[in-house]
């Protein structure tokens, strides 16, 4: 009896370590294009925002008007939609951006921001007076949200005017 278990054993153990089929070879990762590292935005460029900023402006490429606001509880809350915890890093190259963002003080524009809205692509780039990167963060998920709402505003006013 013992030796028929030992037999059974020994068996099962056999054919259950056998492999009869090859590993699949590993299928490479889909390389994503990363453009340069850029640091996410200073504390202090944020605070600034917060307490001095008078003015935003958009301005969209493809949708068919612009976003302003002056006013502070609504400045505030749209600078909050940037993620200051949450830097992009490297920006992906495949990703465009839908608009630039204006944040001025007392009438001067002291940052352009060419915000990116889609797939895999929620984040803000600050931009110098060259057009290079500076800083870049990912949006919060009210700022998220905020896009979605202005993109069916515009959905709705371009499908109204088509009737």
């Amino acid at each position: 009896m013992r030796l028929f278990i030992s037999i059974a054993f020994f068996s099962i153990l056999f054919f259950s370590c056998k492999n009869s089929n090859p590993p699949a070879p590993a299928s490479p990762a889909k390389a994503v294009e990363l453009g340069p590292e850029v640091p996410g935005i200073p504390t202090d460029v944020m605070v600034q925002l917060l307490n001095q900023c008078t003015y935003i402006d958009y301005i969209f490429k493809d949708l068919p008007f612009s976003v302003s606001q002056n006013e502070d509880p609504s400045i505030d809350q749209n600078i909050r939609f940037i993620d200051s915890s949450k830097p992009v890093g490297h920006l992906p190259q495949n990703c465009t951006p839908i608009a630039r963002k204006f944040f001025q003080i007392n009438g001067e524009i002291v940052y352009d921001v060419d915000v990116y809205f889609s797939n895999n692509c929620t984040f803000y780039v600050f931009v110098d007076k060259q057009n290079k990167p500076i800083y870049a963060n990912y949006m919060t998920p009210a700022g998220i949200e905020f896009y979605n709402n202005i993109i069916k505003q515009a959905a709705s006013a371009a499908k109204s005017i088509g009737q």
